[in-house]
């Protein structure tokens, strides 16, 4: 089902919805509407050699939230992000959704949705972060999508008096958008390709839509300590060169899965994810050998990544640092695995001012010879200022 129709069945079953509790008698009940958003400034300084420009300055994200609320259980959403590298209008429509609550327990929507999966893929807007640069398990959407098409049913229910479960499920499309850059350089979400071949542009990239589903359930305990469990299972497509080099697509399938822990005491936050997957081909295709020969075979990419993160949470200060890693691009039987160590700052003076400051060191790996599969160490450094505005 393409995001057209879904969307057109989202507003039908609302206005049912709203038809059939109106009937009901619930006139009482007085609309809500928020509306809320954000600018997102940033200049940008990298020493990666195979950049264009070491240095930047520009509009990084604009981004604005719209909340309506007819009724006490039906909930409606709107939000559009723009960023600096947008080619296609399926990529500022980040939610458009309805969602109806049956009980605490059951809730079920419409429309395009954030992934349900890593929690920071839900709140990864500019004003809601101390980091200017999400981790790039998340950031380079291979391991799931930032947002989905189709139906959704969540809920939570109470273990006790101080302890919660929680669920999620979708079903739906998603586009095949993986490593799409962001910020001015460009860098960010291909942080583990620039050694090799620097700036790509996901724009030829030959997008599909593709059906998927996720899966996460959580626990929290005493509102200090959450654990969750994810799955995402998808069509997909692999690329390969076939024997005249040239690149084909290749219909495939993926599974990924993930498990978060995150500790909160007083004003400290412990966050951290661990994901895994595959994606393979469907079927065998032609593989070009060394010595010229065609071999049909499966192709099949194994991934990773994970990240750990502590913040300091006050009110105008907040300090963090942060570890993560990646492996999701696979070159002729040669990883990419790429790491990075970041320090930063976020200072909030008031609610509507925030400015952020980080460094990251980038722990690279660069392909120097595809025939022999030699590779080497490339690192290098990434520091971002970033001033954010909301309203």
């Amino acid at each position: 089902m393409n995001f057209k129709k879904t969307v057109t069945l989202g507003l039908i079953a609302a206005f049912a919805l709203i038809f059939n509790h109106q009937s009901l008698g619930q006139d009482d009940w007085t609309p809500r509407k928020h509306i809320t958003g954000y600018i997102n400034t940033i200049a940008e300084y990298s020493n990666q050699d195979n950049l264009n420009k070491n240095f930047g300055v520009g509009l990084s994200e604009v981004g604005l939230l719209v909340t309506y609320q007819p009724l006490p259980e039906l909930e409606l959403k709107a939000t559009g992000v723009y960023s600096h590298y947008m080619f296609h209008v399926s990529q500022l429509l980040v939610e458009v959704y309805g969602m109806y609550s049956f009980s605490d327990g059951f809730k079920l929507g419409l429309g395009r949705f954030l992934t349900p999966l890593s929690p920071i893929n839900q709140y990864f807007y500019a004003p809601l972060n101390p980091s200017g640069v999400v981790p790039m398990l998340v950031s380079h959407h291979f391991l799931f999508p930032q947002s989905i098409s189709g139906f959704q049913i969540a809920g939570e229910f109470e273990l006790g008096s101080s302890s919660k479960f929680g669920y999620n499920a979708s079903i739906g499309s998603y586009a095949y958008i993986n490593h799409f850059e962001s910020g001015i350089l460009g860098i960010q979400a291909q942080e583990d390709s620039y050694p090799t071949f620097g700036y790509y542009d996901t724009e030829l990239d030959k997008i599909n839509n593709y059906l998927c589903g996720t899966g996460r359930a959580y626990a929290n305990f005493n509102d200090v300590l959450t654990i969750g469990a994810n799955l995402f299972l998808a069509d997909a497509q692999q690329f390969a060169q076939d024997e005249f080099e040239e690149y084909q697509y290749y219909p495939s399938t993926k599974y990924t899965y993930g498990f978060d822990a995150h500790l909160h005491i007083n004003n400290l936050k412990v966050n951290a994810e661990y994901w895994g997957g595959q994606q393979k081909t469907n079927d065998e295709i032609p593989v070009p050998q060394p010595d010229g020969q065609i071999k049909y075979e499966y192709i099949k990419n194994d991934y990773v990544g994970y990240y750990a993160e502590i913040i300091y949470d006050r009110d105008v200060v907040k300090p963090f640092a942060r570890y993560d890693f990646i492996e999701d691009i696979n070159v002729n039987g040669i990883g990419l695995p790429t790491s990075a160590a970041t320090v930063g700052l976020a200072v909030r003076p008031r609610f509507e001012t925030l400015l952020k400051l980080e460094y990251k060191r980038i722990f690279a790996t660069e392909i120097t010879d595809f025939e022999n599969q030699l590779s080497q160490d490339n690192d290098y450094d990434h520091i971002q200022l970033s001033f954010v505005l909301s309203f």
